[in-house]
């Protein structure tokens, strides 16, 4: 495994940040949720964030099928304009099982 001393930047391309500029929730939305999807799939974004969090879930310890989430979803950021550099950011990243993932609260 790489070992990565600081967290990979998102750099979510020009067409992403005017989608995101539109009024059209639907269309902040999509334009965030492709790129984001991307972007965490990143082998070298997956290394740094489980490896700070000791490769267990932040939520039961678990080290069963563990997945990147958004401590500030998606949606909220689409919905409510929120600053779309903070969704792909460290500390808006953590790690939680499959089981708890799928337990948590929509949005």
């Amino acid at each position: 495994m790489e070992i990565i001393n600081e967290f990979p930047k998102w750099k979510p391309l020009r067409y992403i940040v005017k989608r995101f500029k539109n009024n059209v929730y639907e269309v902040r939305y999509q334009a965030l949720k492709n790129s984001s999807s991307s972007f965490i799939k990143r082998l070298d974004v997956r290394n740094y964030i489980f490896k700070k969090y000791n490769n267990q879930c932040t939520n039961c310890g678990s080290i069963e099928n563990l997945t990147i989430d958004h401590i500030v979803s998606i949606y909220r950021v689409a919905k409510n304009k929120l600053d779309f550099e903070f969704l792909n950011s460290e500390e808006n990243l953590t790690v939680l099982c499959k089981s708890c993932n799928s337990t948590k609260t929509p949005d």
